[in-house]
């Protein structure tokens, strides 16, 4: 795919995982503020770089999910033209049930989340064994299994990361989503008052929510895309 079709792509990644972050605060908001704790009697630089290496493990976590699925989504919608389309339109839809979840008028989602609740059973028991953060392999691999706890959001991306048709592109599109994650649950684990009722706010969510829906009506195919596209770059100018 070549840089200047796959930019809005790589946005859309950035963007999902940036306006996600209330959603990300709620899921991991108190794990990383529990973190910070733990790192008490170390200073200021240590906490934070000890901090973005688990972050870095949780990261590289989504990025092998989305090489993961990506690799089946290729292999799917290599099948024919229809089932792509299909793959596609199931990705948006996920999107829009992203949206309304993270701004609470629908908690579908929260079943996905209970389904991978069985595999997140069998990773807690060794997570919880690198507790206390000791040093950066340590917070790396911690974030590592972290990386795997249930998340509606993570596997909406993951679903419409798939439907890339290259299993490193699903790859990239995680890793940036995850990077999008970033500056809100880092900086909450360093800031964690003031950030979270800032971010988790009704109408943080609520913008955060609409315009996931409108990623959604993007993502599926047909020619509506053209007035999703004139909508977001109108919300892009106001904000």
């Amino acid at each position: 795919m070549e840089l200047t079709h796959a930019m809005p792509v790589y946005l859309t990644a950035l963007s999902i995982g940036l306006l996600g972050s209330a959603h990300c605060i709620g899921m991991c908001g108190g794990i990383t503020s529990a973190l910070s704790l733990s790192l008490q009697g170390k200073s200021r630089w240590q906490t934070a770089v000890l901090m973005l290496a688990y972050h870095l493990g949780r990261i590289g976590s989504y990025t092998l999910a989305g090489f993961i699925l990506g690799s089946l989504g290729w292999y799917l919608g290599d099948l024919s033209r229809e089932v792509h389309m299909a793959l596609r339109g199931f990705a948006g839809i996920m999107l829009i049930a992203m949206g309304l979840y993270i701004s609470g008028w629908w908690r579908g989602l929260m079943r996905l989340e209970q389904l991978g609740g069985r595999l997140w059973k069998h990773i807690q028991p060794a997570a919880s064994r690198l507790l206390p953060i000791r040093n950066l392999p340590n917070a790396l691999a911690l974030g590592s299994l972290w990386g795997w706890l249930p998340c509606g959001m993570v596997y909406s991306t993951l679903v419409w990361s798939a439907t890339q048709g290259n299993a490193l592109q699903s790859a990239l599109l995680m890793c940036l989503f995850g990077l999008g994650t970033l500056p809100a649950v880092f900086l909450t684990g360093l800031f964690a008052r003031q950030l979270t009722s800032l971010i988790q706010a009704a109408a943080t969510r609520n913008i955060a929510g609409v315009l996931m829906i409108l990623f959604g009506f993007w993502a599926i195919p047909g020619p509506h895309q053209k007035w999703v596209m004139s909508l977001l770059a109108m919300g892009s100018h106001s904000m």
